[in-house]
This record gives C-alpha cells, sequence and structure tokens, in this order.
C-alpha cells in the first residue's frame, strides 16, 4: 500500500502496534518506523500521517543525547519503550520522540515529520495562515502543532487510546530510504556527525 498527503482511506486491515514493537533497542527499530501512521485522537475527531523522517537516540553512545543523565525532564526516557517523550524548545515548539528499548536505557526515536493522511482539516486549522497538506507536518514542531501533542500526552501510553502508531502495511522499497546527519546538532558535541537520521526521498 502507497499513500501520499491527504489521500489515504483507512484500511480494514490497519492494526494498532503493539508493545512489544518498542522494546528494542533505537538502532535495531529506528527504519520500522518508516511507514508506520502516527495517529492522534484530538476532540475534533482522529488526524494521522505516515511517518518519513525519523532520527536514532541511542543511550549512552555520544554527547548529544540529554537523555543519558537521568533528570526531571528525562525521566520519562528510562521507562520500558512505548511511551511517549514530549517537550519544548525555543518556548514555542514541541517535540515528539518515541521512548524505545527496555526500562532503564533512555534510547528514544525521534519523529520529525509525517505525510498527512487523515483528518487534514483538522490540523489546517491549528494554524492561522492556509497550507497544504504536504506542509502541515513536514518538521518536527509543524508536526506537533497540527497534531495537538503538547506537554499534556507527556509520557503518553502508546498502546492507549490519544496518541499511538497502526501498521498499514505501506510498503517501503528499501532504495526510498536516505541516511545522514542527525539535524541542528552542533558540531561542538561528540557524535554530531553520526549517521542516524533516516527519511524517506520524494517518489519519483
Amino acid at each position: 500500500m502507497s499513500v501520499g498527503p491527504g489521500s489515504a482511506v483507512h484500511p480494514s486491515s490497519a492494526r494498532k502496534v503493539d508493545a512489544d514493537f518498542y522494546l528494542r533497542p533505537a538502532s535495531d527499530c529506528v527504519t520500522d518506523f518508516l511507514g508506520k501512521v502516527l495517529v492522534r485522537q484530538t476532540a475534533a475527531g482522529r488526524v494521522a500521517g505516515v511517518i518519513r523522517d525519523v532520527e536514532s537516540y541511542p543511550a549512552f553512545t555520544d554527547q548529544v543525547h540529554h537523555g543519558n543523565k537521568k533528570t526531571p525532564r528525562s525521566s520519562v526516557m528510562w521507562k520500558a519503550g512505548g511511551v511517549a517523550y514530549v517537550y519544548l524548545i525555543y518556548g514555542v515548539w514541541h517535540q515528539l520522540a518515541v521512548v524505545v528499548n527496555l526500562a532503564g536505557v533512555p534510547d528514544v526515536v525521534f519523529i520529525r515529520g509525517v505525510v498527512p493522511i487523515e483528518g487534514v482539516e483538522i490540523m489546517a486549522s491549528q494554524w492561522d495562515k492556509r497550507r497544504t497538506a504536504d506542509q502541515l507536518a513536514d518538521s518536527p514542531g509543524k508536526l506537533c502543532r497540527s497534531f495537538q501533542i503538547t506537554r499534556d500526552l507527556y509520557g503518553a501510553d502508546l498502546t492507549g487510546e490519544e496518541l499511538f502508531l497502526e501498521d498499514w502495511n505501506v510498503s517501503i522499497d528499501p532504495s526510498q530510504i536516505r541516511t545522514g546527519e542527525r539535524v541542528g546538532i552542533s558540531s561542538r558535541h561528540d557524535g554530531h556527525d553520526a549517521p542516524l537520521r533516516h527519511y524517506l526521498r520524494p517518489a519519483g
């Protein structure tokens, strides 16, 4: 199955991703997020998008990952995989990462962007200016705003009903996956140039 912005019909075969999916190291499961469908149940209805851009933050491997040290902010990352880590940057933009791996190992997969496929009008209502479907969730901050993901969802159970992943059997050709450096990391940090970003190049 392939999808484009705003074009998909929810298939009868779609199933919620179960807890075991998240209980693997970030480096092992990060590309499995590509093609999964991020779903948010809002007061106005359901919104969803196919994940197309992710980054891996494995624990204890470099100076980049702020979850390496357990603090009140990062404590959720030390739980067993399958919960949401939501935080704010610049006092404006929320960001979403998915906690993975076993309890005590603060691995996360950072969700950078999705292709909107359900609830596009609901997403668009979060913006003052008109945006096309492909402009609603093509960066981490825009994704969270369009999906109404805020710190209220910090620690949310991703097998629950508010925020979760579904498997729609989206077909991903391995040749479509690109790998590069994670975005926005200062070169002062050891590990800034690790090739831990994985994203789908545009079709065609």
